[in-house]
């Protein structure tokens, strides 16, 4: 004879009457202290809701403090203790991973596909999963045990409940003025400007691509925009499901907690501006103008000086040297006329990050130092612009002269490369431009990868400030909180455990909820880390270097996660 699994509460150690379900699976809701079997069947079918039925009487056993059923047509059995929690504390167990992932990216179609094709095999027996002791309809019972009990007896109101409801008392006369003012500032953000430029490799299709600190306000009208609409979701508690309530909920506060802290740290860090704005200036100034100038001038002059035996060509090096410096020096003496304003621009953002409230914070004090840093390196942006046009067209003929002393050519109809018989004066010409290229090779060499190498090391820069700036939007700090302080609110699945509860002196089988994994919690960061892994990847960086391809840091948007729900 099969044993039929019931599943019991855990401290449930009262005799009477137990109430509860028979089907999918035996669950023991609770037990009536009445020993009236008809007192009982009031109290279970006057108060509770359809479908629950009394299922027996059970008493305790003093000696191992476990209950002694006697069930309604139950033969034998074996009991699974499991831990009741009211679906208001948003405790529960889930047979699949919690998603806090709304956007739908995390979609496992290996599994699901693997999952179709076992429904779709004859040979797999169908043996219904409530037989096996647990499913997806035994845990949505397990998870509505607590409500249940609440109906016959009554709890204190949740505390997560009282949040929800102070929150929404308060936000209410402000909710649409915050979702008016992001969803203003986002339009604001992002006005089609058009800006291609392709001789420069600038694309700029929004006004936020130009900058970070409009990158940021963009940001921060996108999480008033999420709070304000969030709030009115969460106060309608009955019309969602468990699971994507609790989500949505954790979602919300760690929102709250991340403009908090931006906020704090901000304030912090905006006080430290404020202090010693003039002494940052002039360290600002004073590094950027040795690094940025006066060291890029005389790099440009050692090279134009034969260094270490490395002889280039003359008249060509002459040429690169004198005009990047005048370049160099031009934008010196630009940034000669920003550098005394510089004190004020730093006292205006430390204002801001201070005092700026929710457009202000420590984000804001980043996306300052990276068009800072955009500003300061115009030059040399420009510098290798130039120099990799040269190269790049440098290969390009070099690829064509290879083809033509091989007797093919390039179809372009075709998209291939053909055969091709070229005449005595065509070969003439072409052994003339490979030989000029071979000798003026090196000198484009030299000065691409001088200029390559600051770019690379500007976007390195500017790719670790942008990193934080991701850090700082999108660090899930409650949502860790709860994996280390309550982990039930945070369920990845169901595992069965035997242990020894107080007071019992058998090992009883309970089980119990594993939480989700520290890679679900980091899921934006674990999408990050593949967009900056694939992005910077040595090996492509190398490739684009030799190549001549153009070097970009990664896009903005890239490295953002949109909260934003689609249907919202």
């Amino acid at each position: 004879m099969v044993l039929k699994p019931v599943f019991w509460p855990i401290g449930c150690r009262v005799g009477g009457y137990c109430y509860g379900w028979l089907e999918p699976a035996i669950c023991v809701i609770g037990v009536t202290t009445t020993d009236n079997r008809e007192e009982a069947e009031v109290i279970v079918y006057t108060h509770a809701p359809s479908g629950l039925t009394l299922l027996g009487k059970c008493s305790i056993d003093v000696r191992y403090y476990s209950p002694i059923l006697d069930l309604d047509g139950v033969g034998d059995h074996y009991i699974i203790y499991y831990h009741q929690h009211s679906s208001k504390s948003l405790r529960f167990y889930s047979l699949d991973t919690l998603q806090l992932d709304e956007s739908g990216y995390r979609v496992d179609t290996k599994a699901r596909l693997i999952q179709k094709q076992l429904e779709h095999d004859f040979t797999t027996p169908r043996v219904p999963a409530e037989s096996c002791g647990i499913s997806h309809n035994v845990v949505e019972q397990l998870n509505a045990t607590g409500s249940l009990a609440d109906l016959l007896q009554p709890k204190k109101r949740a505390l997560h409940a009282i949040t929800i409801a102070c929150l929404a008392a308060i936000t209410a006369p402000f909710s649409p003025v915050f979702s008016i003012i992001g969803r203003l500032l986002n339009v604001i953000c992002n006005i089609p400007i058009s800006v291609d430029l392709a001789a420069l490799n600038l694309h700029y299709a929004v006004l936020k691509d130009v900058s970070a600190i409009i990158q940021q306000v963009d940001v921060r009208a996108e999480q008033m925009t999420f709070l304000s609409t969030e709030i009115r979701v969460l106060s309608q508690r009955d019309e969602i499901p468990l699971p994507t309530y609790s989500a949505r909920y954790t979602n919300f506060f760690n929102t709250v907690w991340l403009i908090l802290n931006d906020i704090t740290i901000g304030y912090a860090f905006g006080v430290f501006l404020l202090e010693n704005h003039n002494f940052l200036a002039a360290m600002i100034s004073r590094h950027t103008k040795d690094t940025l100038i006066v060291w890029v001038q005389w790099v440009l002059r050692w090279l134009d000086s034969w260094p270490a035996g490395l002889k280039l060509n003359t008249e060509l090096s002459w040429f690169y040297s004198y005009t990047f410096i005048d370049m160099v020096a031009m934008w010196g003496t630009v940034l000669e006329r920003l550098f005394p304003h510089l004190p004020i621009v730093i006292y205006v953002f430390g204002l801001i990050s201070s005092f700026g409230g929710a457009l202000g914070g420590m984000a804001m004090a980043l996306s300052l130092f990276c068009d800072m840093l955009t500003v300061f390196t115009v030059h040399i942006y420009l510098c290798y612009v130039i120099t990799n046009t040269v190269y790049a067209r440098v290969l390009k003929t070099a690829g064509s002269l290879w083809n033509l002393f091989r007797g093919k050519r390039y179809n372009v109809l075709r998209n291939r490369t053909d055969s091709w018989e070229y005449d005595v004066d065509q070969l003439l010409f072409g052994t003339i431009l490979f030989t000029l290229l071979a000798f003026l090779f090196p000198t484009i060499l030299v000065y691409y990868l001088l200029f390559a190498l600051m770019r690379l090391g500007t976007i390195l820069v500017q790719a670790s400030l942008e990193t934080q700036l991701a850090f700082m939007n999108h660090f899930p700090l409650f949502a860790l909180m709860l994996r280390a302080k309550d982990p039930w609110r945070l369920p990845g699945g169901v595992y069965f455990s035997r242990k020894f509860l107080a007071g019992v002196h058998e090992p009883m089988l309970v089980l119990e909820n594993q939480p989700i994994t520290l890679s679900v919690i980091f899921f934006q960061y674990t999408r990050l880390w593949s967009r900056l892994v694939s992005h910077y990847n040595p090996i492509r960086l190398l490739k684009c270097l030799l190549a001549g391809e153009f070097l970009s840091p990664i896009p903005r948007y890239e490295i953002r996660y949109n909260k934003i729900r689609e249907s919202t």
